[in-house]
This record gives C-alpha cells, structure tokens and sequence, in this order.
C-alpha cells in the first residue's frame, strides 16, 4: 500500500437487473466478490478495492455515487454492469 495517500480505497460497484431472478443476482454478487479479491491481492494496485453491492436501480446507484462523493477515503469508482442475451443462453441448432 502507498503511504501518505489522502485515501485508501477504491469502490467495486456491480449493476444488473432485477428480471434475472434472485439466483442469477446472487451469482453475479459473488462473482463481482471473486474480482475484487483478484484486484485486492494484486502488487499493482496500490490501493484496498471494497466490494460494493449489487446496484439494481437508480436510486441506489444515484445513493452510491453521492455516498462516493462524500466519502473522505474513497478514490474512485469501478463499474462493472453485469448484463447477458436470453438469445445466447438457449442451446445451439
């Protein structure tokens, strides 16, 4: 970790959708747990990265960002929008 640094972490924010059903959001929250682990234990990150929960609506996204802004130890933001196409997920013929 970098000393001196006026803050010291960096938000890992996921958005999706709530018509994937609650399984498919879960999934996504563990994933998005999974690379902010990956990014935390990485030498070339020189801040901690904090997982954030999955962000389904304007409003918590709108809270998000303002909770950010305020925030004295928070650099910034990662987004990472989890989205798929039901078109690809059926099988091949």
């Amino acid at each position: 970790m970098i000393q001196n640094l006026p803050v010291s972490e960096i938000w890992f924010v996921t958005g999706s959708q709530h018509l994937y059903g609650e399984a498919a959001l879960k999934q996504v929250a563990a994933n998005a747990q999974k690379i902010v682990s990956s990014l935390t234990s990485s030498d070339r990150i020189p801040l901690r990265v904090v997982f954030k929960p999955v962000l389904t609506t304007p409003d918590q996204i709108r809270e998000l960002c303002l909770d950010a802004n305020h925030s004295a130890e928070c650099a910034g933001l990662v987004l990472w929008m989890h989205t798929f196409s039901p078109s690809k997920c059926g099988s091949a013929d």
